[in-house]
């Protein structure tokens, strides 16, 4: 039996080396016990805090369709974005049709909505990037978050 683990900065898992069953199991339940649920629900609960606009959603989805053509040397510099064109295009048409996570009348969008937006659009992610997906797709909306209060990072997919 062989699987590689890596922890990501975010502390999620997303490989694991293991030689047996045993290994795998110690190695699983550790993971278990280290992840900080409460830490992520209240990171989920901040984002219906956070609206963007009509606009600033179109820019998200023009500025995200360019960052997977970017030159390396720019997309170095930009906060990961972990979404192919494909689920991208799932989210803009999403955000008119979704009954439960689309945009208001007024156009409006909480990042909670767009956060389930992301995660809907990685149902038909491939088994290995399904996990990594889901788990960019809270990092990114948490950094939305943080743009509209002011943070350069993410601030250039609103811009």
């Amino acid at each position: 039996m062989c699987c590689n683990m890596c922890i990501s900065s975010d502390g999620f898992v997303s490989e694991m080396r293991v030689g047996s069953y045993e290994e795998l199991r110690d190695k699983t339940l550790e993971t278990v016990q280290d992840f900080l649920a409460e830490k992520y629900l209240e990171a989920m609960r901040q984002l219906k805090k956070y609206n963007l606009t009509e606009h600033q959603f179109a820019q998200l989805i023009g500025k995200a369709k360019l960052y997977n053509y970017l030159p390396k040397d720019q997309k170095k510099v930009l906060p990961k974005l972990d979404f192919a064109d494909r689920q991208i295009n799932m989210i803009a048409k999403d955000y008119y049709g979704d009954k439960d996570f689309c945009g208001d009348n007024n156009g409006e969008i909480n990042l909670w909505n767009v956060y389930n937006l992301f995660t809907s659009a990685t149902k038909t992610s491939y088994i290995d990037s399904f996990l990594d997906r889901n788990a960019n797709a809270l990092q990114f909306s948490v950094g939305l978050a943080n743009a509209i209060n002011g943070d350069s990072d993410y601030h250039w997919f609103l811009s």
